[in-house]
């Protein structure tokens, strides 16, 4: 996977932000953060994704579970601030709904105050 300037990233989309939709500079700043906040994950992914085999059942759940709970937050955070629209159940399968399944979804915290969803 090819090294990324974050900053660089950041500081582009931010401008664009700025310029093309007249945002403020809190929020052009924010919209850059939401976007390259989960590179790491997604370097992970796009790893798993060049040999899916590699990994046990135990780690791709992992894998899955930590870039599920926090890539689309941010990416919503990002559409939100720069569209002004919010994320919705395009698909209708409850994704805004604080349920999974029918039962409320509890979360626990994770090392480094992240939370994970338990079942």
């Amino acid at each position: 996977m090819p090294e990324f300037d974050i900053s660089a990233i950041r500081d582009r989309i931010a401008e664009v932000s700025r310029q093309e939709m007249g945002l403020s500079e809190a929020v052009a700043h924010d919209i850059g953060f939401h976007m390259t906040d989960w590179f790491d994950d997604f370097e992970d992914f796009s790893q798993f994704c060049e040999n899916p085999g590699k990994l046990s059942d135990k780690e791709v759940g992992r894998l899955l579970g930590t870039y599920l709970n926090h890539v689309p937050h941010h990416l919503a955070a990002a559409a939100k601030l720069y569209t002004g629209s919010p994320v919705s159940d395009v698909f209708g399968v409850g994704a805004t709904d604080e349920t999974q399944y029918g039962r409320p979804v509890r979360l626990k915290r994770k090392k480094g105050g992240s939370r994970e969803s338990r079942k």
